[in-house]
């Protein structure tokens, strides 16, 4: 609702703007018509990325509950990265991981989602042109009731600049990011689904020799009905 509230008054003052622009073009000193388009292009660029914040919190406010269905996460990741043909990529996907119980589409949103970011990170950081890796492999993931149990581990692992200190405190909660562009809703979106299947997502940075050389995300979905964590 507050999104709705928000998003309202957004439109006009864009078609103001707009209209401003058509308005005044060509009757204005150069000067100032210069000073009138700057004005209005700040306007109509600033309301454009207040809708797509206001989108980006709707969406994770709106997170549906997870529809549960046997789902292979190493199909899921290939599916995916059929999208990032021709980006340096380096996939190790352990044919032996069984199906967990999840949601495919939520599922793929955050395959697509820590793809993305683990890309973006490389292209800024000093090495863009290494390969991002994608891996997945079955791990221990404690015991349940004196049964043993295994999750399906997703790793995520980039060549950016690593984790700051302080982000690696409080990555999952929402508007906390390291990017220049986008709301930093992309890990808080990420933490919600893993939590609603019973998984755990870590976060690390990754280091050669006391050196930061990238970061790494890793979710692990557990092997039974995905409600233990």
């Amino acid at each position: 609702r507050l999104a709705h509230e928000i998003k309202n008054p957004l439109t006009p003052i864009q078609l103001s703007a707009e209209r401003l622009q058509h308005k005044l073009s060509g009757k204005l000193s150069p000067e100032q018509e210069e000073m009138m388009n700057r004005s209005t292009e700040t306007i109509i660029s600033q309301v454009q990325a207040m809708k797509e914040m206001v989108n980006d919190f709707r969406d994770f406010a709106k997170t549906p509950t997870p529809q549960l269905k046997p789902v292979s996460i190493n199909t899921l990741t290939t599916e995916i990265l059929g999208l990032y043909e021709g980006s340096p990529l380096r996939t190790k996907l352990d044919p032996a991981c069984p199906e967990i119980m999840g949601d495919p589409t939520q599922l793929r949103q955050v395959i697509h989602n820590l793809l993305q970011n683990a890309q973006d990170a490389t292209l800024e950081g000093p090495r863009p042109n290494e390969p991002v890796e994608v891996k997945t492999e079955l791990v221990p993931y404690g015991e349940h009731s004196g049964v043993v149990q295994n999750a399906v581990r997703l790793t995520i692992s980039d060549c950016g600049a690593g984790f700051p200190a302080k982000i690696l405190a409080r990555a999952f909660e929402p508007y906390v990011t390291t990017k220049s562009k986008g709301t930093g809703l992309g890990l808080a979106v990420v933490k919600k689904i893993a939590d609603e299947h019973g998984a755990r997502v870590n976060i690390k940075n990754r280091l050669e020799g006391g050196t930061v050389v990238g970061a790494q995300v890793s979710l692990s979905l557990p092997t039974d009905n995905g409600t233990h964590s």
